[in-house]
């Protein structure tokens, strides 16, 4: 089993339905408004039916940092968390190519690169996920055999889709009502807390 020397943020793509609530909690609570491309946990296609959040491994040797031109990118011994560090950076990009995962981003209006800290250890996306998709590991092993069970779960799924566009009577969508209930409970928490945010800055 391949070990990792800090624990990270992994999201179970038998959960994640690619919502995109885990985007707003994290921006809200990093800049104080709803902007998924603030956000330090991204929502990607990874298959022609299947959107999944994505966010920093931090990684035992992290790419990014090792690839950093100015030594702006250091790794928490303690954490694990990838710190940036304002002064020494200049968007160059460079973190953002090396990263496996495009866990990077560059935020412009702070002038640097950005990445999950995990919330000194209470992530927001982890709080708000409707289907509780977000979780910590510090292992490959048991992702790996996830996403191997997902990866059939979606084949299937395409076939019923082809199934369907052959005449076949299929219902794709029997747990809609009810995952549309959960995202809407959660999303009432999220207006709530962008509700307090704005007063507390008036």
């Amino acid at each position: 089993m391949q070990e990792r020397q800090h624990q990270f943020l992994y999201v179970n793509p038998e959960k994640c339905v690619g919502c995109s609530l885990c985007e707003y909690a994290c921006s809200l609570k990093k800049t104080d408004e709803f902007n998924p491309l603030k956000s330090r946990i991204r929502v990607v296609r990874i298959h022609p039916l299947v959107n999944i959040a994505l966010t920093c491994k931090m990684c035992k040797n992290p790419p990014c940092v090792n690839n950093c031109p100015r030594k702006a990118l250091t790794q928490s011994a303690e954490t694990g968390v990838i710190h940036s560090e304002k002064e020494r950076c200049d968007g160059c990009g460079w973190c953002i190519e090396a990263c496996p995962y495009g866990a990077i981003q560059y935020d412009e209006d702070v002038g640097n690169a950005t990445v999950c800290d995990l919330c000194d250890g209470k992530p927001e996306c982890m709080d708000i996920c409707p289907f509780e998709a977000i979780e910590f590991s510090d292992s490959d092993e048991h992702i790996n055999a996830q996403w191997a069970q997902a990866r059939k779960r979606w084949t299937e799924v395409s076939k019923k889709f082809i199934q369907l566009s052959q005449g076949e009577k299929i219902n794709l969508f029997e747990s809609s009502n009810e995952n549309m209930e959960k995202i809407d409970s959660k999303l009432k928490i999220l207006y709530e807390k962008k509700a307090k945010s704005n007063k507390s800055t008036k």
